[in-house]
Formats: C-alpha cells, sequence, structure tokens
C-alpha cells in the first residue's frame, strides 16, 4: 500500500504531468492532401458522366457506382473509359479520402470576401464569412514561399465561377496542389480556365469551352461538360 506521502506525491506527479500537457499540448502536423489513384482521371462521377460536343479529356474518365457514361464518342478520353470499373471505383474512393482530408485541416486564413476574383494568395488553407464561393475574375495563386506548397479552399456549400474567370498560377505554384474542396456543388461556367481538383459533394455541371488543369470529382452525383478541355495531371511536387 502507498503512504500517504507517496500517495501524495502521485497526484502531485499527476497534476504536474497534467499542467505541463496543457502548457505544451501536441503539435499537429499538416499532411499534404493526395489525389492517389484519382490523379490521372480528368473527370470522376458517382452516378453519371456526360458530355455534349466535342470534350478531350487528357486522362482517365468513369464513373463509380453508377455505370453511365454518356457522349464518349464525340467526346474523347485519351486514357481509360471506366464505368463502374476498379479503375473508377478506385478513384471515387480516393477522391473521398482528398475530401475528408482536405475538409479536415486547421485553416490558416479566414478570407474577408466570399469572391476569389482579384485575390492574389500564397499557399494555405482558407475558408470564407459565409457558406459558399465564388470566383468572379483572375485568382492568383503565388508560389514564391513554397513551391510545393497547397492552396486549400474550404467550401462549406456550393462553389461557383463567372463566364471567363481563371486561376493564375506564379513562381512555381502547381495546378496538382490546388484544391476546391466543395461541401454541395460546383458551377463552372463558360470559357473558364480553372487550375486545380474540385472535389464536390455532389456534383459538378461544366459549360462550354470552360477547362481545367486536375481532377474533377463529384462524389454523391453527376459530372456534366459541354465542349470543354479537361487534363488530368499524374504527378505532383509536395
Amino acid at each position: 500500500m502507498f503512504s500517504a506521502c507517496k500517495i501524495g506525491l502521485f497526484a502531485l506527479s499527476t497534476l504536474e504531468l497534467s499542467a505541463s500537457a496543457l502548457a505544451h499540448p501536441p503539435v499537429k502536423r499538416s499532411v499534404p492532401v493526395l489525389m492517389g489513384l484519382a490523379g490521372p482521371f480528368g473527370a470522376i462521377a458517382s452516378t453519371t458522366l456526360t458530355s455534349t460536343g466535342d470534350t478531350l479529356i487528357t486522362g482517365n474518365c468513369g464513373t463509380c457506382p453508377g455505370t453511365a457514361v454518356v457522349g464518349f464518342p464525340p467526346g474523347e478520353c485519351t486514357g481509360i473509359t471506366s464505368p463502374a470499373g476498379t479503375a473508377a471505383c478506385d478513384a471515387e474512393a480516393a477522391c473521398l479520402t482528398a475530401y475528408n482530408n482536405a475538409k479536415g485541416l486547421v485553416a490558416t486564413q479566414a478570407l474577408p470576401s466570399s469572391d476569389l476574383g482579384g485575390l492574389t494568395l500564397g499557399p494555405g488553407v482558407y475558408t470564407f464569412p459565409s457558406s459558399a464561393a465564388t470566383l468572379s475574375t483572375i485568382l492568383t495563386l503565388n508560389g514564391a514561399t513554397n513551391p510545393t506548397g497547397q492552396f486549400i479552399f474550404q467550401i462549406a456549400t456550393t462553389f461557383a465561377t463567372s463566364a471567363n474567370a481563371s486561376v493564375i498560377l506564379q513562381n512555381g505554384a502547381q495546378a496538382c496542389n490546388v484544391y476546391f474542396q466543395v461541401g454541395s456543388s460546383a458551377t463552372i461556367l463558360a470559357a473558364t480556365k480553372l487550375q486545380g481538383n474540385v472535389l464536390a459533394y455532389t456534383s459538378i455541371s461544366v459549360a462550354e469551352a470552360a477547362s481545367n488543369r486536375g481532377t474533377l470529382c463529384a462524389l454523391n452525383g453527376a459530372v456534366t461538360l459541354i465542349d470543354n478541355a479537361l487534363t488530368a495531371l499524374t504527378t505532383c511536387s509536395t
């Protein structure tokens, strides 16, 4: 049995340990978000992948668990077309992992506006003052402080671009390191020049002549395309 003195010392040691833990909490380390097996896909949908016109996907395309891939041809995937195949299902699973990882990161900056247009940003994890976010004009992503850094935008509900909006990369910033984590659906309007991975919980709609470098992932809905140019990015420095 412990003596009263020993018990007191044990209690004191416990209190000191608790105080030390509070004063020096475990450090949260930032782990890069990775696209994994979804990286080779220009577009991957849960239900239906539909294209109107001469869409060109430089990379793979597919659906899982849905089986409908419509409009290819005349649209073209230069890689594999996988309706509910193993590759597509693995890609959907990788998209879900990337979505959850991006959503779970601690924000490094709260943006003052829900419109990304006109901003120049360095690597970081960004939140918005409202649940939805837009891109009205040009968003410049600058990799000067860290060329392999990631740009992660946590969007609670919808993400929409205006026609002719664009993302410009500077000083080594990489499109494969850009993530739009969208809690609902994404709408990319005509002639938008997007660069990044769009991880939409529901669906993604892309209007005529818009383009993207990265992967479009619809986790629970469709990806709808019209005369688009999508380029998958299979390698990335992180």
